[in-house]
């Protein structure tokens, strides 16, 4: 009997023991899946953040499209010019419109501020974008200012022949070669440390360098084959022999290495719609690259007159005003052409950086988009920032309601973009444009190229303004304003 007892305690106490090791693995599986719906439930929430600031940085890079867009149209509107006393007032108006800086949106609760009119207007404008947390940001700069490598591809007379940077540049190619010579000279002068920061430069070699990398061919504007030191890297690849897409692809060109990509990133460009650099936009350091001999107190009245002007109204001025007030009597040799000059008063490229942000109490989750964008612009009826003595046909002609030359019209679509009627003259298909109270109007002959019009009448099919056609059977003409997306990333 005492046998007996004892084997059903211990019986007892196994049970026991049983029971206590279901409820710890119990126990354990509900702790692991309560830990797993935690984890499921945040990564859900972190889906749900991350969606919510992409589309609050999408609706800032519209908003950026939006106002570039907007100055497009206006810029495209030449009727405005006739508006003011001083066609050069205008330019700093309307340059207003996407360089004015707009703070975050929706702006913190309680940051409305006035009248309670305006509080309560101002918050039904907030109920209506659905927005209940986070904002977006917006930010909109020139990518104009900045030197565009793709303006390195050479034209096809002169492919292989290796350029003379001792001679004065005539060609875009050739200036855009000076300019980052000069930049990257301006980068050894300025070090405290040359032969350690830039032991190996040469700055022609990696000049020419580049021009392999953009322009088509085999042999090496210095000698030899392109692909034999890109064959050797690891992993071996080819000479490109095409446009830059990023500017990232840079650091896999002969010569560049990190440390020079990092200096050389903020000044360069490869999204500019065009190739000239923007003397309102550009940095010091920039200006400098147009010109070598540039001293610190140059650069320095140079800004000086900019500020005092509000912008440089024209390249001529730019130029007038440093070989002549300045003394720098070389520079005006170098650029002794006003059609040929690699730089602009005007920004046509810009780049548009969004950002939007779900903002928590420990932590905010950030999405952002970067486009790269530009005014598409016609080939003719657009303003010439020449003199009138400068202004001559037949490519160019002066209309004085305005006071401004305007280069000449190519095809209907152009003539009425400018403001003129396309209509006969002497039984040529001509645009019109009216001149002062009780002279005659101007006419502009259009090439003999535009086909399929009538007196008074625009080409079939398109609205004078339109853009929806150039008036040349076969081809088209963007319409001038209009956006054009040249790169679109998001992170």
């Amino acid at each position: 009997m005492k046998g007996l007892k004892q084997n059903r305690a211990h019986q007892k106490g196994a049970a026991l023991l049983t029971v206590l090791v279901a409820l710890m693995i119990m126990t354990i599986l509900l702790f692991e899946f309560q830990y797993a719906a935690m984890v499921e439930r945040k990564l859900a929430y972190n889906d749900l953040n991350q969606t919510q600031a992409y589309y609050l940085a999408k609706s800032g890079a519209r908003v950026g499209l939006l106002r570039i867009a907007l100055y497009g149209k206006l810029k495209a509107n030449n009727q405005l010019a006739s508006m003011v006393p001083d066609p050069n007032m205008l330019k700093p108006l309307l340059d207003q419109i996407w360089q004015m800086p707009i703070p975050a949106f929706p702006p913190p609760a309680g940051a409305t501020g006035g009248m309670k009119a305006d509080r309560d207007a101002a918050q039904k404008v907030l109920e209506q974008t659905k927005i209940t947390e986070g904002q977006y940001s917006v930010s909109i700069k020139a990518e104009s200012s900045k030197i565009n490598l793709n303006t390195l591809i050479m034209p096809q007379s002169a492919l292989g022949n290796r350029p003379n940077f001792l001679e004065t540049p005539t060609r875009p190619d050739l200036y855009t070669a000076h300019m980052l010579i000069n930049l990257m000279e301006g980068f050894i002068k300025n070090s405290e440390r040359p032969d350690e920061e830039y032991p190996d430069l040469r700055p022609e070699e990696v000049v020419m360098d580049i021009m392999d990398w953009v322009n088509v061919g085999d042999t090496r504007l210095m000698g030899g084959s392109k692909d034999q030191y890109y064959e050797q890297q690891n992993p071996p690849y080819k000479c490109k022999r095409a446009p830059f897409f990023t500017i990232e692809e840079l650091r896999m060109v002969k010569g560049i290495d990190g440390y020079l990509f990092d200096k050389l990133r903020p000044h360069i460009t490869v999204y500019a719609n065009e190739g000239k650099i923007n003397i309102n936009a550009a940095s010091s350091t920039l200006l400098r690259t147009l010109y070598r001999d540039f001293t610190d107190d140059d650069i320095k009245k140079i800004n000086e007159k900019k500020q005092e002007l509000g912008n440089w109204p024209s390249e001529t001025a730019f130029v007038d005003y440093i070989s002549n007030t300045l003394g720098r009597a070389a520079f005006k040799t170098i650029y002794n052409d006003p059609n040929n000059y690699p730089f602009t008063v005007d920004t046509q490229s810009f780049k548009i950086e969004a950002m939007g942000e779900i903002a928590k109490s420990a932590s905010s989750v950030q999405r952002t988009i970067k486009v790269q964008v530009a005014i598409t612009r016609p080939k003719g009826g657009t303003p010439a920032n020449v003199s009138q003595a400068e202004c001559k046909p037949p490519d160019r002609f002066w209309l004085p309601t305005i006071g401004r030359c305007y280069n000449a019209p190519t095809s209907d679509t152009e003539c009425t973009s400018a403001g003129g009627t396309v209509m006969m003259n002497n039984g040529a298909n001509s645009c019109k444009f009216n001149s002062d109270q009780g002279t005659a109007p101007i006419f502009v002959p259009l090439p003999s190229t535009t086909a399929g019009t009538n007196p008074g009448t625009t080409t079939p099919g398109t609205t004078p303004g339109s853009g929806s056609g150039t008036g040349t059977k076969g081809k088209s003409t963007a319409k001038p304003g209009a956006l054009k997306i040249l790169n679109w990333s998001e992170t």
